[in-house]
């Protein structure tokens, strides 16, 4: 079974696909990236932040592929085991067993978890 994280980021990599994303940190990279992105003349690209590029006429696909993985997955966190299981794949990506610190668990995982709910996988966890 896929995990929730799973499935929203096999989903965003395919938008990025779909999108014609591309991830550039330095001019060399940004010239292969718009080759690869295989842009129409004279179509520009907007810089997403974070490294990240993609055509303008592509922008309003992506916001809107992403509102709907972001419905899709909070609809997902609904069920008890897929919550668990997300806040557990956040505890192993933060290190919390290393640092036996939850905090910065607590910030991924945003308002949507409770402190207490992230305590009680963390000691779950930890036995």
């Amino acid at each position: 079974m896929k995990t929730p994280h799973v499935i929203r980021s096999e989903a965003h990599n395919k938008l990025c696909t779909d999108c014609r994303v591309f991830w550039a940190f330095s001019n060399e990279q940004f010239k292969e990236g718009i080759a690869k992105a295989n842009l129409a003349e004279g179509e520009k690209v907007v810089d997403i932040g974070y490294g990240g590029y993609i055509p303008k006429s592509e922008v309003e696909k992506f916001i809107q592929g992403q509102k709907e993985i972001e419905k899709a997955f909070k609809i997902a966190m609904q069920d008890h085991e897929a919550r668990i299981a997300h806040i557990t794949y956040e505890l192993y990506n933060h290190e919390a067993n290393w640092s036996h610190d939850i905090e910065s668990t607590l910030d991924a995982l945003g308002n949507d978890f409770t402190r207490e709910e992230v305590m009680a996988v963390y000691k779950g966890i930890r036995k």
